[in-house]
């Protein structure tokens, strides 16, 4: 079974960026809920230290909690990190479906890589900075690994 979820081919591909835009959007629903309804609560909160709603709201769930610094809390630019989520599963899926050519291939795996990256500093703050578990966090972060795995597999076949 193993081999099979890991086997580097499109449907896993696929399945694998499809759930990362599930979970993302997962995410966005409960950003926008809990901005609306402060008394809600996601089925992900779990208690004090295990809340998702808590860390999808919090300074670091827009533009990586960076973007502010840079161009204003208000920019257009400071999107919550579950949008840039979405366009990236959404990109990887049709990128990956339409070519397979070395460009396309290198891109995918070069931006997987650094939604690795993006993963490692966002659970460093989650759990150094936050101090808290976030398991939609976590499924995205396990989801941008299985996506790095299968776009490296891809690339060193080109290699």
């Amino acid at each position: 079974m193993a081999g099979y979820i890991l086997s580097s081919n499109a449907t896993d591909h696929i399945i694998f960026n499809a759930l990362g835009i599930l979970v993302s959007s997962y995410a966005l629903y409960i950003e926008i809920r809990k901005h609306k309804d402060k008394n809600y609560k996601a089925f992900c909160d779990l208690g004090e230290t295990m809340s998702c709603s808590r860390v999808l709201t919090s300074e670091y769930s827009k533009g990586f909690g960076i973007v502010r610094y840079l161009v204003g809390e208000n920019h257009f630019l400071n999107v919550p990190n579950c949008i840039l989520g979405i366009l990236f599963y959404a990109i990887q899926i049709v990128l990956f479906c339409l070519s397979d050519h070395a460009i396309v291939t290198s891109f995918l795996f070069y931006t997987s890589a650094i939604a690795i990256i993006g993963s490692v500093y966002l659970a460093y703050v989650l759990f150094l900075v936050l101090h808290d578990l976030c398991l939609v966090c976590i499924a995205t972060y396990i989801i941008n690994g299985l996506v790095f795995y299968i776009n490296y597999q891809r690339f060193e076949q080109l290699s």
